[in-house]
């Protein structure tokens, strides 16, 4: 069960697949050449969409937003929304699936989750090129909002207890992006992310329904436990504290908000 939790922190929580953007077109600006004498300049483009290709493997949809700051700083801002999804069902879900032993692949078949996340940057080029060109290092905030369900079952005794457990938790984090943009034509860019992390704090409810009023004391302790079981101790902190009652399960999140990311690729349009 430990298991649930760490994929989903990594693959949902922070997944994260997340890409920026470009420069522009339409507003555009000018920079002066270096190395060339008298007023001689280099007109370049200020703004850009993308999409992010990488992220579909999740069945997650990101479009982001750059804007030209200065020559070579920029600001960016993007939204990724995933829509209600087992896992198992996704491109990337059933590569890992093959990867799993039994016991962590039936644990994972009952989980579903959506999500919602904004992020926003500030992107630094380098290279002597005016504009979204070249490698870059950026610095960025995200805050994402999350729908856990977790089809739950519990054997005792030979009687079984079914519930959804519901989690609807939210983390906020920073952390730092390396990647490269790049022209393919005129107008279109290409946004490839190397490595990058961010770390911050989650924090949330769970709860589920259902009648438990004939199990025993010792029973709703050991159901207990084996939700509690489902998140693995950071720092020998729990992140989950679950509690039984005749009515279900009650309890709350409080964790790491933390992701790697890599090898990601956005396309996008410069205008």
């Amino acid at each position: 069960m430990k298991f649930i939790f760490t994929l989903l922190a990594g693959l949902c929580l922070s997944v994260s697949t997340f890409a920026q953007s470009e420069t522009a077109a339409a507003d555009t600006a000018v920079s002066p050449t270096s190395g060339s004498k008298g007023s001689s300049f280099i007109w370049y483009k200020k703004n850009t969409v993308k999409i992010n290709l990488s992220s579909l493997t999740l069945n997650n949809y990101s479009l982001y937003y750059e804007r030209m700051l200065t020559r070579k700083i920029a600001a960016t801002v993007g939204v990724r929304y995933m829509p209600k999804t087992r896992l198992t069902e996704t491109l990337l879900g059933k590569q890992i699936l093959d990867q799993l032993d039994e016991e962590d692949n039936e644990d994972l078949k009952p989980l579903a989750a959506s999500n919602t996340t904004i992020t926003a940057g500030v992107r630094f080029y380098t290279g002597s090129r005016s504009g979204a060109k070249g490698f870059y290092a950026e610095l960025y905030g995200r805050y994402g909002m999350f729908q856990l369900d977790y089809d739950y079952t519990f054997t005792t005794n030979g009687k079984e207890y079914d519930m959804v457990i519901k989690g609807k938790p939210n983390g906020f984090g920073g952390g730092l992006l390396l990647g490269g943009q790049f022209n393919l034509f005129k107008n279109m860019v290409v946004d490839i992310y190397i490595i990058g992390a961010h770390y911050g704090k989650m924090s949330g409810n769970i709860d589920g329904v259902s009648d438990l009023s004939t199990m025993t004391a010792e029973e709703k302790a050991d159901m207990e436990s084996d939700i509690n079981d489902i998140a693995p101790k950071f720092n020998d902190k729990k992140i989950l504290e679950a509690k039984v009652d005749n009515n279900g399960v009650k309890g709350k999140l409080d964790g790491p908000f933390a992701g790697i990311r890599g090898l990601g690729l956005s396309i996008g349009w410069a205008f």
